[in-house]
């Protein structure tokens, strides 16, 4: 590994809230947030404003405009998740729980037992491409332990905005391999931007053909842009050099200089783990296809609970709209997609002409089986070994 440069620019939030050791124990916050100008966590996990030599807040003056900042970005990440909450209250009492309740009055309770089939799948695939992810980087990990950390990062995703919380993973296996954050959140990155990609093309594709053959999107074309647009920023985050130039002055004054070193080296132990995986290319394709595998059967989870609920659409169409339904899903005003998606479906079931209460009913047992029937596991999986983060 290369050795650490003060000056380096990069990613530094996730790195200081996560992965700093001190002592006997490790202070380590879930969540991105950067280091807020001169308010960091101390060892003792209480937040503590800097000192004007160790930051650049040299002033109370300062200081009080930043805390007043941090206060804010507290207040509206504590707020975000109550507008998906306020969508879908909104939805139901508009459309009427009976009516929702109906659509399960016919309901097999037999076929309810397919479910968990899919709960195992999701176990065996995730965990066995985040096993892959991690042998690629040299960390020695066994298959079942990448399961069991994996469905517990579900259920951190499960339960948190944008499903931020799944970065948990890194802090159990950085614990348990002795490899820096930085090592261990790399195999993270690349698993979820497998799936942003997938999910991203996917979703664009599915636009522009929904657009062609049902509505048409006046607009649809600026979805071609954001996605280039992404795969752009893709790119840019991905190469050391140009995030050391474009990001370096921001590092630089955000980070105190105390804690600079430190964090330059935890992104530098990122980006050299990242390097790995064009390096080996082959295995890195075959977690791909894994990537590919796993939405394949999210879709037949889908699929088959439009049967279940005896859902007259045609199954293609199920296939259309599920990557702009994913997409939508991962919108961070919300828990678990809560309210954006069941806007989402009630939009794509009306174009086929089902009503809004078979939409709700078909989103409801989506968001049961394909989000917390998994998450239960990773609960589990939590409880038996939970997570430390502040000793």
């Amino acid at each position: 590994m290369e050795r650490a440069d003060p000056g380096y620019g990069g990613m530094s939030g996730p790195v200081e809230r996560w992965g700093r050791k001190r002592g006997g124990g490790v202070s380590c916050g879930i969540g991105f947030d950067t280091v807020r100008g001169a308010v960091v966590m101390g060892g003792n996990g209480r937040s503590r404003m800097l000192s004007s030599e160790s930051g650049p807040c040299g002033d109370s003056q300062g200081c009080l405009k930043k805390g007043r900042s941090s206060k804010m970005k507290k207040w509206v990440s504590l707020i975000l998740p109550f507008i998906g909450l306020a969508i879908f209250v909104w939805i139901v009492s508009g459309t009427g729980v009976h009516k929702i309740i109906d659509t399960f009055r016919e309901l097999d309770p037999k076929k309810l037992l397919i479910f968990p089939v899919f709960t195992a799948f999701f176990f065996v695939i995730r965990g066995y491409r985040w096993w892959v992810l991690l042998r690629l980087v040299g960390i020695d990990y066994s298959r079942w332990r990448s399961s069991v950390v994996w469905s517990i990062g579900f259920f951190g995703a499960a339960v948190t905005p944008g499903k931020v919380g799944d970065a948990i993973r890194a802090f159990y296996v950085s614990r348990e391999t002795g490899r820096t954050f930085g090592e261990c959140f790399v195999t993270i990155f690349i698993d979820r931007l497998m799936d942003l990609i997938t999910i991203v093309v996917a979703g664009v594709v599915t636009l522009l053909i929904f657009s062609y053959y049902y509505i048409h999107i006046p607009s649809v074309w600026i979805f071609v842009v954001i996605a280039i647009v992404f795969l752009g920023l893709i790119y840019l985050l991905l190469h050391r050099d140009l995030m050391k130039k474009l990001a370096g002055p921001v590092f630089k004054f955000l980070t105190p200089a105390k804690y600079r070193e430190q964090l330059t080296a935890q992104v530098h132990g990122f980006y050299d783990s990242l390097a790995e995986y064009p390096r080996r290319w082959r295995e890195t394709l075959f977690a791909f296809a894994l990537a590919l595998a796993f939405w394949v059967v999210v879709v037949g989870l889908a699929i088959t609970v439009t049967l279940v609920l005896e859902i007259d659409v045609p199954l293609g169409y199920v296939v259309l709209m599920m990557p702009a339904i994913t997409l939508v899903e991962i919108i961070p005003i919300s828990v678990s997609g809560l309210g954006t998606r069941e806007a989402a479906v009630i939009f794509f079931f009306s174009v086929v002409g089902i009503g809004s209460a078979q939409a709700i009913g078909f989103s409801i047992t989506y968001l049961l089986v394909g989000t917390y029937l998994t998450a239960l596991v990773g609960f589990i999986a939590w409880l038996s070994n939970p997570a430390k983060l502040r000793q």
